[in-house]
């Protein structure tokens, strides 16, 4: 599974006081520009003075996540739960979660609920699709990878993770061509590289 990307927008639109809002933008641009660290201070000082804002805790669970601290952004995500079930950051992060543990029944369940709050977003749908795959459901996967692709077309990412699904079908020329096409939008991707060198390989051993 691929590195997350962020997961743009937050409950910022709820009515809190200017200063939150403020404080709030100032985060997610921090985060857009990946000062993620800066970003968490920033959403850290909010909470101090309000533990319920559900917009700083989603945005704590997101930056903890592209910081790799897993087990900060699940406990944030869990926090955001509390606050509001449906809030579709929460379920994205719990979801990815569990796909870093292979578990695609716990991240699907996640994961939809984020889709349901949060339909159209490619980067929830890479994840749902690439779960689904893992699932054993693999043309509901394939095709769910699909619409994050249609939604965001020059995405390394999820053209790696859809080239490896199709490689695992068999469908070497496709999984081939999504790796290509990942290698022309990011030359130094490393995985796109292995990867195509494997379905390459694989194309020369058993097509005919």
């Amino acid at each position: 599974m691929s590195t997350p990307k962020n997961i743009k927008g937050t409950s910022a639109g709820m009515p809190y006081p200017r200063k939150v809002l403020t404080r709030l933008a100032e985060s997610e641009e921090c985060k857009i520009s990946g000062n993620y660290v800066k970003a968490v201070e920033i959403v850290e000082g909010i909470l101090l003075e309000d533990p319920s804002c559900l917009a700083a805790v989603e945005e704590l669970a997101d930056n903890f996540l592209s910081l790799d601290k897993y087990e900060e952004a699940e406990k944030a995500a869990d926090f955001a739960l509390k606050l509001d079930e449906k809030s579709y950051i929460a379920n994205y992060v719990k979801g990815f979660l569990e796909l870093s543990k292979g578990r695609w029944g716990q991240a699907g369940e996640f994961l939809k609920v984020a889709n349901q709050s949060q339909p159209n977003n490619p980067e929830i749908l890479r994840c749902l699709g690439w779960g689904t795959f893992h699932a054993g459901k693999r043309i509901e996967g394939i095709a769910t990878l699909d619409r994050a692709l249609n939604l965001r077309p020059e995405d390394p990412m999820i053209l790696c993770d859809l080239g490896v699904c199709q490689l695992h079908c068999n469908s070497f020329q496709k999984a081939v061509t999504l790796f290509e096409k990942a290698l022309e939008i990011a030359p130094s991707n490393g995985r796109a590289q292995e990867c195509l060198q494997a379905a390459q390989d694989f194309q020369r051993k058993f097509s005919v």
